[in-house]
């Protein structure tokens, strides 16, 4: 009877010491547990922050893209107009000469025809120079009025 009483006792001091350590043990596998969720959500937060990064890093290198290519638009444009005002400058020495060629030689002919015909006087030669065509052709209009004239 002793060693009933006495596994009685060490039981019944045993039991609460093991419902302790029972309780300790679900205590710690819940955290345990709690850690291993909080890792989980850390986890899921830094891949969601580095796809976060990748689009912003993506959507950065879109746009250096998008201005790369309007600069380089705006120098295609730019480089098409300076080969116009250079191709528009190039013509331009060459219709100023045909220009004063064309004056010469009206002058020219006007002054044949003035030596021809022996009348009119030297200042149609310089209409005809400073006029070009406009100037002959007011000449040749009087030429023909006094060809009429001295036919009459």
């Amino acid at each position: 009877m002793k060693r009933y009483v006495i596994s009685v006792l060490l039981v019944g001091l045993l039991a609460p010491a093991a419902a302790v350590c029972g309780e300790l043990e679900e205590i710690a596998e819940q955290e345990q547990i709690e850690r291993e969720m909080e890792l989980r959500e850390r986890d899921m937060e830094l891949e969601h922050r580095g796809t976060e990064m990748d689009f912003e890093q993506e959507m950065q290198r879109l746009e250096l893209e998008e201005r790369r290519m309007r600069i380089e638009r705006e120098m295609q444009e730019l480089e098409l107009a300076a080969d116009r005002d250079r191709s528009g400058k190039e013509a331009m020495p060459a219709l100023l000469l045909l220009c004063a060629v064309v004056h010469i030689l009206v002058a020219v002919w006007v002054y044949t025809d003035i030596r021809k015909l022996n009348r009119g006087s030297g200042i149609w030669i310089v209409i005809a120079l400073l006029t070009g065509l406009l100037g002959t052709l007011v000449y040749a209009v009087v030429r023909m009025g006094d060809a009429r004239i001295a036919q009459s």
